[in-house]
C-alpha cells in the first residue's frame, strides 16, 4: 500500500502572529501543509493512503478534538473559482479512517487521519478531486483559518502498461501526415495544436555536444520537433523544442517565425517516466512537463505545419517518433503514448490525460498507444480510427510491467 503524508514538511510550522482570516480569534487551527497551497496530487495505485494532521498556531491549553471529513459538496465551487473541471470520485472509491483527530494539551499538532483511496474504483483518463475539510473543532477556544480549512486531493489512477522500447535502433513514421504523400495532410495547417508524448529515457549519448548527441522524440526536423540535446553546445539530456515554427507559409516552413527554445536548464535523469506537451492556442505557445506549465511565449499567430521538415531536405522526413534526419538522432528509451490534436488542450485536460484519453475526444487527430498491440508488420493503429497509423522502422521491442503516471 502506498502512503502519502500530506504536509510533513510543514508539520512543525507555527504562526508567530495573529491571522487575518479567522474573525475574532487570535489563534487558529488549520490543515497541516495548506499554508502555501491547498492542492495535493496523489497517484492511486491499488489502495493508497494520504495522511492528514491538524496544526495550531499556539499550543493547546487543553485537549482539542478536530473532525476532518471528505466534502465532495465543495467541489463545484472549487471548479468555478479555478476554471477546472474535476469530477468527484465515486463514493465507494475512498474512505476516511480516524477522522476525529486530537491535539493534546501542550501540543500544536494533532494525531493522524487517513484517507484511503482504491484505484479499482477509478476510471482511466478522468480527473478526480476530493475536498477534505475541517468540519468541527471541539474543546478549546481556537477558531479555524478559513484559507487552510480545506485540502483538495487530486487523484490520478495508476495503470499497468506496456511500452515500445526504441533503444536507438528503431522508431515510427506517420506516412499519412507527410505532405509528399498527402497534400491534404490533416496536420498541415493547424490554427491550434497540442502535441503530447510520454517517454522514459534509458540512456543519453556520450558523444561530444554535437549533432550525434541529439535524441529526437517526436515531430518534424527543424520545423516542430521535441528532442534532447541540440548539437550546438547543449547537454544531451536537456529537453528542447527545436524549433516551433509558426506562420502561414505552408510550403516553406523556414520562412515562418522561429519560436524554438530550450525547455528549462535542468538535466533529465534516466529511468523516470515523463509526460510533455506543447500547446498552441493561436497566440501563445506553452510547454508542460508532467501536467505543469514550464514555459510560455507569445507568438505572431499563424498555423503550425506538422506535415514536413524544413526545406532543403532530400529525404522524406515528415512527422516521426524516435528519430529525425532520416534514420538518425535516434532515441534510447521507452514510449507509451503519443498524441496530436487540432485543439489547444487545457491544463485540466493535460493532467487528466497523462496516461490515457478517450480516442473519440474532440480535436484528436492521431493517437498511438504503444502497448504491444500491433497490426501486420508491427504497425501501431491510430486509436482515433482516422487511419494515421504508426509504421515501425528498424528494431522495436516491447517491455512489460511499466506503470503510469510513474
Amino acid at each position: 500500500m502506498k502512503k502519502y503524508i500530506f504536509g510533513t514538511l510543514a508539520a512543525t510550522m507555527m504562526l508567530t502572529s495573529s491571522c487575518s482570516d479567522h474573525n475574532e480569534y487570535s489563534d487558529v487551527v488549520y490543515l497541516t501543509g495548506t499554508l502555501t497551497s491547498s492542492n495535493i496530487r496523489v497517484a492511486v495505485d491499488g489502495e493508497s493512503e494520504t495522511v492528514f494532521t491538524v496544526s495550531s498556531s499556539a499550543k493547546a491549553a487543553s485537549d482539542m478534538q478536530v473532525i476532518i471529513a471528505p466534502a465532495p459538496e465543495l467541489l463545484d465551487a472549487y471548479n468555478k473559482a479555478n476554471g477546472r473541471d474535476f469530477q468527484a470520485p465515486p463514493a465507494d472509491a475512498y474512505a476516511m479512517d480516524n477522522g476525529t483527530v486530537t491535539i493534546k494539551a501542550g501540543s500544536s499538532q494533532s494525531s493522524q487521519a487517513t484517507l484511503v483511496a482504491n484505484s479499482e474504483r477509478l476510471a482511466e483518463g478522468v480527473s478526480y478531486c476530493l475536498p477534505v475539510t475541517i468540519k468541527e473543532v471541539k474543546g478549546g477556544t481556537l477558531g479555524v483559518m478559513e484559507s487552510s480549512r480545506t485540502a483538495y486531493v487530486q487523484f490520478t489512477k495508476v495503470i499497468n502498461i506496456k511500452a515500445a522500447s526504441l533503444g536507438r535502433r528503431g522508431g515510427f513514421n506517420i506516412p499519412n501526415f507527410y505532405a509528399k504523400n498527402n497534400d491534404n495532410s490533416p496536420v498541415k495547417a493547424l490554427s491550434q495544436m497540442t502535441l503530447e508524448m510520454k517517454v522514459l529515457p534509458v540512456s543519453f549519448p556520450n558523444t561530444p555536444r554535437n549533432a550525434n548527441g541529439i535524441s529526437s522524440l517526436c515531430g518534424c526536423e527543424e520545423n516542430f520537433l521535441f528532442r534532447f540535446g541540440d548539437g550546438a553546445g547543449l547537454a544531451t539530456n536537456i529537453l528542447q523544442l527545436a524549433p516551433g515554427k509558426i506562420g502561414n507559409d505552408l510550403d516553406n516552413p523556414d520562412k515562418n517565425t522561429n519560436y524554438g527554445f530550450t525547455v528549462g536548464d535542468t538535466p533529465f535523469e534516466t529511468g523516470h517516466w515523463l509526460h510533455f506537451a506543447a500547446v498552441y492556442d493561436g497566440s501563445s505557445l506553452k510547454i508542460y512537463l508532467d501536467g505543469e506549465q514550464i514555459y510560455s511565449v507569445t507568438t505572431k499567430g499563424g498555423v503550425v505545419n506538422l506535415s514536413k521538415a524544413y526545406d532543403g531536405h532530400t529525404w522524406e522526413d515528415g512527422f516521426s517518433i524516435g528519430r529525425s534526419v532520416g534514420q538518425q538522432r535516434m532515441f534510447d528509451g521507452y514510449v507509451s503514448e503519443c498524441r496530436v490534436w487540432g485543439v489547444a488542450r487545457t491544463l485540466d485536460q493535460l493532467q487528466a490525460g497523462i496516461c490515457y484519453v478517450d480516442p473519440t475526444s474532440e480535436g484528436l487527430i492521431g493517437y498511438w498507444r504503444f502497448n504491444g498491440e500491433t497490426q501486420d508488420g508491427g504497425t501501431v493503429r491510430d486509436e482515433t480510427g482516422h487511419g494515421n497509423d504508426a509504421v515501425p522502422f528498424g528494431t522495436v521491442t516491447y517491455v512489460e510491467n511499466q506503470k503510469c503516471p510513474y
